[in-house]
């Protein structure tokens, strides 16, 4: 586990994705490797760009060599798997839940700074298209 500690206050955005999931996903981080572990070329050019350009302003970049994989653990279990990075801008946590063959992913947002709404709005569109791509995967 990373040791990523969430804020104890409610996250200031949320947003959650659902699809259904194929028989063989048994576990949440089974159907996380699938939905986020590999990512598609475009998805991987697009987060090469996000990272040298919040790179300039000294906010983490993961290597994303693994997709979204190598992103530290913040809690496992066998419905639940989350994943998650703090910032000085944001701290994020990426959950993904498995439940009766229905697959969600969720994403909370805490602000560390004013910057970390700025980061959300120019994301955002991006987020969700990457998002439902991977929930793609699963069916």
């Amino acid at each position: 586990m990373s040791g990523l500690k969430r804020p104890l206050r409610p996250p200031d955005w949320s947003d959650t994705h659902r699809a259904e999931a194929r028989p063989d996903l048994t576990s949440a981080r089974a159907a996380y490797e699938v939905a986020l572990g590999t990512m598609p070329p475009w998805v991987r050019r697009a987060m090469g760009l996000r990272n040298r350009i919040v790179h300039l302003f000294g906010l983490a970049t993961p290597t994303m060599e693994k997709g979204m994989a190598d992103l530290p653990i913040v809690a496992e279990r066998p419905k639940v798997y989350e994943v998650g990075l703090a910032d000085r801008h944001l701290t994020f946590t990426l959950e993904t839940r498995l439940e009766d063959r229905t697959a969600s992913l969720t994403t909370r947002i805490w602000f560390n700074h004013w910057t970390g709404r700025l980061y959300l709005a120019v994301v955002l569109i991006p987020h969700k298209i990457i998002v439902r791509s991977a929930l793609r995967r699963l069916a």
